[in-house]
């Protein structure tokens, strides 16, 4: 067929002519990345979502190869996808950044980035791990070993320990922690970045970790150690972009004694998903319409005049100083009857839909707190006058999160405590059982404590004033104690009289 630069029978290829109808490329399938096109779609491959699994650490240790596959396989699949989710925490949101989004090189082009990712992550963590998490014996008398956790505790800073660990398992999907002695031979528990490290488990249906693979890159060159149930074993720095695992003679292999791998894994869920991750979409679609919103505003600044008419007697020349100055002069003539002709002027822009395009945007905010479990603060429906009844509804998703994620947490902690117990039992430190500890979650929920009081005294219940002040926010119960009974004292009491009324209340130091 003549005439036309392409044909039906045509291959896939791009270079089959100079011109293809953007109809025909839809029809055909053609690959978009060769015509700069936007990426409007974000996928992660089914790879960086498998877990490592091999028949046992001594063949594993024979066959390094294998070793070496599964940590390309980290680099190539596994960490992209760890920083891809990174960047959504932090509100460097990768889809709206990347590719061609605008046709006309001279037009907007916003790339507005919305932190919806990042405030997912801090808001369900922080309603459920902000609260200490308490850690305490189910038997009495154990005084002794909870001074020992106590001790751990205060020089770990484990409360906040445990705030990072969860807001990196919200983003990531799950998040590392690691044991080890220092030099003063104290309990250390640090956070390891997800991005450096992966678990190789048990071929079997128990599913237990064999080794722990920590491999940070520094400069271009990755270090490569692996943690086993006694041993860490070193490997020979290699390039990050061409990995080798070889055996470090220098370092060598050292004996640790917490009886298992020294590692501990805070899941998110039982599938590693992160808590905004499959909301990436919605997010991406959000950033995309505020972004064509400010570029039409923007673009209408710069809309395009349209004459028409007459304009045999304009001056071509002059056009340009004439739309610098906000001015156009166009004159009529006559036509060959003698009739006056006329001039029209007016600017050509894209037509918005105001309404329209404001619903779409708070359609997606709302499908997108929805879907990710989150109430939105800004919903005119949520909170006001309704009833707890009502509000516990709106946060059953939440909590449902709450519950998943506390079951995942606590196996967690179970684990920490084994790996203290464990070491401390070897080199007969303080005692620690970890089966016999009880782990609570405080979530962090606002309440109105006063109107549970109210609804109390209003049903014949009754609250101590010592009740009261411990639940007033602009004073504590033992600073207003005193003060009640300094005020009760007269001018004239004796000393006698005063050291009686204040006793019991002289071991007391508030504030003043």
């Amino acid at each position: 067929m003549t005439g036309y630069n392409t044909t039906h029978e045509a291959d896939d290829s791009n270079t089959e002519g100079e011109y293809i109808p953007k109809s025909y490329q839809f029809e055909r399938d053609m690959d978009k990345d060769n015509f700069n096109d936007r990426n409007d779609t974000l996928r992660f491959s089914e790879e960086s979502y498998d877990e490592f699994v091999y028949e046992s650490l001594d063949v594993l240790l024979d066959n390094l190869s294998d070793l070496k596959e599964m940590i390309n396989n980290f680099v190539l699949y596994k960490i992209p996808r760890l920083q891809t989710l990174k960047n959504y925490s932090l509100g460097r949101n990768t889809t709206i950044s990347s590719g061609r989004r605008r046709i006309e090189s001279n037009k907007s082009d916003y790339r507005i980035r919305h932190n919806i990712g990042g405030f997912i992550s801090e808001y369900i963590n922080g309603f459920i791990l902000s609260q200490p998490v308490s850690v305490t014996y189910s038997e009495r008398n154990s005084d002794d070993k909870t001074n020992t956790l106590d001790q751990i505790n205060k020089f770990n800073d484990l409360n906040a320990l445990n705030l990072e660990l969860g807001f990196d398992a919200s983003r990531y999907g799950k998040a590392f922690e690691y044991h080890y002695r220092d030099t003063n031979n104290k309990d250390r528990i640090v956070l390891i970045d997800a991005e450096e490290v992966f678990f190789i488990y048990s071929a079997d249906v128990n599913k237990d970790i064999i080794a722990a693979i920590h491999c940070p890159i520094y400069n271009g060159q990755m270090n490569i150690t692996m943690y086993t149930d006694d041993k860490i074993i070193y490997f020979k720095k290699c390039k990050a972009d061409n990995v080798k695992v070889e055996f470090c003679a220098d370092r060598g292999i050292k004996e640790h004694y917490y009886g298992i791998v020294p590692f501990v894994e805070w899941k998110n869920t039982r599938f590693n998903i992160g808590d905004f991750e499959n909301s990436i979409p919605l997010i991406d679609a959000y950033d995309a319409a505020q972004s064509d919103t400010a570029n039409y505003m923007s673009d209408l600044n710069d809309a395009l005049l349209f004459l028409s008419g007459d304009l045999s007697a304009l001056d071509k020349g002059a056009l340009p100083q004439m739309m610098d100055a906000n001015v156009i002069l166009a004159e009529t003539g006559m036509t060959a009857d003698g009739r006056q002709t006329s001039v029209d002027g007016k600017y050509l822009y894209k037509q918005y839909d105001v309404a329209g395009t404001e619903a779409y945007k708070d359609r997606l905010i709302k499908d997108l707190f929805k879907l990710a479990n989150v109430p939105n603060m800004d919903d005119d429906a949520f909170g006001g006058n309704q009833s707890g009844v009502a509000i516990e509804y709106k946060l059953m998703g939440l909590k449902q999160i709450q519950t998943s994620k506390v079951t995942q947490f606590t196996k967690a902690l179970r684990r920490r405590y084994q790996l203290l117990q464990n070491i401390h039992s070897e080199l007969n430190d303080s005692e620690i059982d970890a089966d016999n500890l009880n782990f609570t979650f405080h979530p962090n929920l606002p309440s109105d404590v006063w109107m549970e009081v109210r609804e109390y005294i209003q049903s014949g219940g009754e609250v101590s004033q010592e009740t009261l002040r411990e639940l007033a926010t602009f004073t504590d119960n033992d600073k207003e104690k005193k003060r009640l009974l300094e005020e009760s004292i007269t001018p004239n009491s004796t000393d006698f009289d005063r050291d009686y009324l204040m006793r019991g209340v002289n071991d007391v130091n508030p504030e003043t």
